[in-house]
């Protein structure tokens, strides 16, 4: 449960250090939203052009009309689009957006029909018919109020869920595309476990965002519905037209727009439009919010306390009886952060140029307490074998807390005075070799048990149990701009884009200096749109996007010794020694590229769709962690003569050179469609 406080009105909606950005993005941050406080707010504009309107003109008979002028009117934008009906008395508007229009229907001999609200059904066609009374064409018959177009024109599966309802019905961190388990034709349970989604059968991606503050800012968000008995992969995902699914899961999508952003969500469970024709699964398709003529804006505060949730009522099977919680070793969700931002939207120039800007974000910072086992700085001074002192003196390898806590030979399953020896600073367990280096020492017995002491115990600490603080500092937001221009009374042009960082600090491993990690990736989606009429019956929508996402932890770890293989040394009796070097690194760049164009013709009754798509895949992974050997040691004392027992990599099989068996792959999708909507009878 969360606790939300949310302004809405009118007026005429895996990492960065943190010295890095805070002072600029806090900055920016304040800007953003003390504007938006200052400018409150009115419903704001969809942001996609595939949906269109048709309808029979007919007077109190039935009969059709032909030839009645018919004008419809965007309220918001007051742009303006005429046509006539034809010889069927049918008219058809396409490529509109999915907002409140006016429809204006004459014809000498007839009163004047005004339909003053008509709200269009996103990404479908839309029905209206009209009846005109017979009498003077100055006469005018007015239907106020909201009238819906109707969902009459198509046989497809499908529910559009309004801002309005995005608004009021609860989600999972934010996260919109849990709410698609609502629709119709589609199945999915909308579980949740203390971290995060629970997937459903047969997952083979990602699946939901976790727990925590991760939401809307998930690198990756695979929503768990299935549709028709098929898996969530099958599943296809745009946001304004663009497709935003991974390339390389299905049905999981690399953007998950912001609450505040959106104008409508409609999930197509079945027979969807043949310009989806990617994916075979469920259609989600999100429509983005634009600027208006008029000044609007929102913004939010959501905190998340564990005070507010519950613990889960059932421990699995067997568990019948009540109790407390503790009694039961139940858990909640114990994450504690907060989710705000706002957007702001208007006109650069009245019924020109319109812009919208959404921003949200939820910064965590947070510490934990753990416990481990590390070498002590007595240790740390007698390695003389050249790699094990390059480990050793390596600026910042040495734990990041000395904060000790007391242990006893007998507590790791050792005997005191025969392998081990109590000492102030923690415990001793032998001495360094004197045999050359590389050579491994005679006194290990074989194992953890018999760890060996090397040339014997003495009274300086080589082990401690150290309590360390680690960190965690998050700084995640997500910025929606879109743009959309009337650049001559026949081109419309619309640009939007998603941009997402995410920069985490951490300890990655051990708590050591070097191992205060940092990663850094961004999340993006561009989108430019083209729409030219040609006449009222021809129009022609072109499209070029991108989307994708990256990281790099070499570039944002300068300070590990990633040239260092990782050195891990066995249990000192059931004392788990942590690893020396850094945490492997990874190198992910993945992008999905679109180019489309389709043009729609109304040619009598029938309204034909004709176009192309050809989809580019690019995908990264270059696996570095793979090019670093590990090396295994059986105690302490092997490790300082430089002498392992084992090692692991990948290794080139011609060379025998270590490598990351780096994959680019590429792959081009072709794709041509030609779907007719006929209209048979009224």
């Amino acid at each position: 449960m969360q606790s939300l406080l949310k302004m809405d009105g009118s007026c005429g909606e895996q990492r960065k250090s943190p010295a890095r950005w805070s002072r600029r993005t806090r900055m920016a941050q304040a800007v953003g939203v003390l504007a938006l406080l200052l400018f409150a707010m009115t419903p704001a504009l969809h942001a996609q052009f595939r949906a269109s309107l048709r309808g029979t003109v007919t007077d109190p008979s039935g009969a059709v009309i032909p030839g009645a002028k018919v004008t419809l009117t965007n309220k918001s934008t007051n742009s303006v689009r005429t046509t006539t009906s034809n010889a069927s008395g049918v008219y058809t508007f396409n490529a509109l957006p999915p907002d409140h229009y006016e429809l204006a229907v004459k014809h000498s001999g007839f009163q004047t029909k005004v339909i003053s609200d008509l709200v269009i059904i996103p990404e479908q066609t839309n029905a209206m018919n009209v009846e005109l009374a017979v009498g003077h064409v100055r006469q005018t018959v007015t239907v106020s109020g909201v009238t819906t177009a109707l969902n009459t024109d198509t046989a497809s599966v499908s529910q559009t869920i309004t801002s309005n309802q995005i608004q009021q019905m609860p989600s999972f961190n934010r996260d919109v595309f849990a709410l698609a388990q609502l629709t119709p034709g589609v199945f999915g349970d909308g579980s949740q476990t203390t971290s995060g989604t629970h997937n459903l059968p047969g997952n083979q991606g990602p699946g939901g965002p976790g727990a925590g503050s991760s939401g809307i800012f998930a690198t990756e968000n695979g929503p768990q519905i299935q549709a028709r008995g098929g898996q969530y992969e099958t599943n296809g995902i745009s946001v304004d037209g663009i497709s935003t699914t991974s390339a390389v899961w299905g049905g999981t999508s690399i953007i998950t727009p912001s609450e505040d952003s959106i104008q409508s969500m409609k999930v197509v469970s079945n027979d969807y439009n043949a310009a989806n024709g990617r994916f075979s699964g469920a259609q989600i398709e999100v429509t983005t919010k634009s600027g208006t003529n008029h000044l609007h804006g929102s913004f939010f505060f959501k905190a998340s306390r564990p005070g507010l949730n519950a613990y889960q009522a059932w421990n699995g099977p067997g568990s019948e009886h009540a109790g407390t919680p503790a009694s039961r070793g139940l858990n909640r969700n114990e994450n504690r952060f907060n989710n705000y931002g706002g957007s702001l939207g208007g006109p650069l120039w009245k019924n020109k140029v319109f812009a919208f800007f959404n921003w949200e974000s939820s910064p965590l910072s947070s510490s934990s307490i753990s416990q481990g086992w590390y070498e002590t700085p007595e240790f740390a001074k007698r390695a003389v074998a050249p790699i094990a002192t390059k480990y050793l003196t390596y600026p910042g390898e040495a734990p990041a807390s000395t904060t000790l806590v007391p242990e006893t030979c007998a507590n790791i399953g050792l005997t005191q005075g025969a392998n081990c020896r109590e000492e102030t600073g923690g415990l001793n367990v032998g001495s360094p070799l004197t045999s050359p280096a590389g050579y491994q020492g005679l006194t290990y017995g074989g194992s953890s048990n018999n760890p060996g002491v090397g040339g014997g115990l003495t009274n300086t600490p080589d082990i401690a149990y150290y309590t360390t603080v680690t960190p965690r500092d998050t700084s995640q937001n997500q910025y929606n701009g879109r743009v959309d221009a009337d650049i001559t009374h026949k081109d419309h042009v619309t640009f939007s884009l998603y941009w997402v960082p995410v920069d985490q600090t951490f300890y990655n491993g051990p708590a050591r200096a070097a191992n205060l990690w940092h990663h850094s990736q961004v999340n993006n989606a561009f989108s430019l749109i083209w729409l030219h009429t040609f006449s009222p019956s021809m129009i022609n929508q072109a499209r070029a996007n991108a989307a994708g996402w990256r990281w790099n932890e070499v570039a944002t770890n300068p300070q590990e010794p990633f040239g260092l293989p990782q050195d891990n040394i066995d249990n000192i009796g059931n004392a788990n020694m942590q690893f020396l070097g850094a945490p492997g690194p990874s190198h992910l760049d993945q992008w999905t590229y679109t180019y489309s164009d389709t043009l729609t013709k109304t040619i009598g009754n029938q309204n034909i769709n004709i176009g192309g798509e050809l989809t580019r895949l690019y995908y990264l992974n270059d696996p570095i962690y793979a090019a670093r050997p590990q090396y295994y040691f059986h105690n302490m004392w092997n490790f300082l003569n430089d002498a392992p027992y084992k090692e692991t990599g990948e290794f080139n099989a011609q060379t025998g050179v270590p490598f990351s068996n780096r994959q680019d792959e590429r792959e081009s999708l072709w794709g041509f469609f030609v779907q007719d909507d006929w209209k048979v009878m009224p």
